[in-house]
């Protein structure tokens, strides 16, 4: 499989059609040494997804991802990700800080359609603002500046362009580089920022914000500069060792609900 020279984040489509019964999730990091995690995933799918119409996933699908030429690591997961299009339903992922390289064969294997971070869409009348969350960490200067370097598309294409084995090593260096790092960092720094999510939802002339990244799922309502919205934060997932942490947030009848999966 060539690399086609199309950066992942220049494939990402910057509108999303209204959503008439979505589902939400984010952070599921999924990879091969977590079969718990995975066969939880691919029960909501079955038993959950099926009863909405669209499945959003708000960024880290993947633990990592090193390219789209990584897909042959995963068929278990693409293929359920492509059964679940096959029944009509629509699909959409957005890049999160691990599988910001899901690319254009991500799309066509499974039928997903990659969206930009932030993207705006409706669900009802309710115009929302959807994003994985990262870029809102800015209290977190050295990430936000790697975070940036990684969003670059000339950054992107020059990754792609080496072995994969090459960046496999890479994503697992950052990986533990990242997991080192946070040991040391206090939950202030890792979390968002309100006044910029607020900023960015008055941009977006939005009442309601739907997130991941931060793993402290929660619904909040926020008046910040006589500005009012909510911001509704997705469950990360892990069911490994006994864990059952994990859920997703879907809109029926008007109203957004948090559903915990067991």
């Amino acid at each position: 499989m060539s690399f086609d020279g199309i950066a992942p984040i220049n494939s990402c489509v910057k509108q999303l059609p209204a959503l008439g019964k979505p589902v939400f999730i984010a952070d599921l990091h999924l990879s091969n040494d977590k079969q718990a995690t995975k066969e939880a995933f691919f029960q909501f799918l079955r038993r959950d997804a099926i009863k909405f119409n669209e499945l959003i996933i708000l960024g880290d699908l993947f633990e990592f991802w090193a390219g789209d030429d990584h897909i042959d690591a995963f068929p278990d997961i693409i293929n359920a990700l492509k059964n679940y299009r096959l029944l009509g339903k629509s699909l959409y992922a957005m890049h999160g800080n691990r599988d910001f390289l899901l690319g254009k064969v991500f799309e066509k294997q499974t039928g997903a359609i990659l969206i930009s971070d932030p993207v705006v869409t409706y669900a009802g009348h309710e115009r929302i603002l959807l994003s994985h969350g990262d870029e809102w960490c800015t209290l977190d200067k050295d990430y936000q500046q790697f975070r940036s370097t990684l969003r670059n598309p000339d950054v992107q294409v020059s990754i792609l362009q080496e072995k994969l084995k090459h960046r496999i090593d890479l994503a697992n260096s950052l990986r533990d580089q990242s997991k080192d790092e946070n040991t040391h960092k206090s939950y202030e720094l890792m979390d968002v920022v309100v006044h910029d999510v607020a900023r960015a939802a008055r941009q977006a002339n939005v009442a309601t914000v739907i997130h991941g990244h931060t793993h402290k799922p929660a619904h909040h309502t926020h008046v910040n500069d006589d500005f009012r919205f909510d911001r509704w934060v997705l469950p990360d997932w892990d069911f490994e060792n006994g864990k059952t942490r994990g859920g997703y947030l879907s809109y029926e009848g008007g109203f957004l609900h948090f559903e915990r999966l067991s």
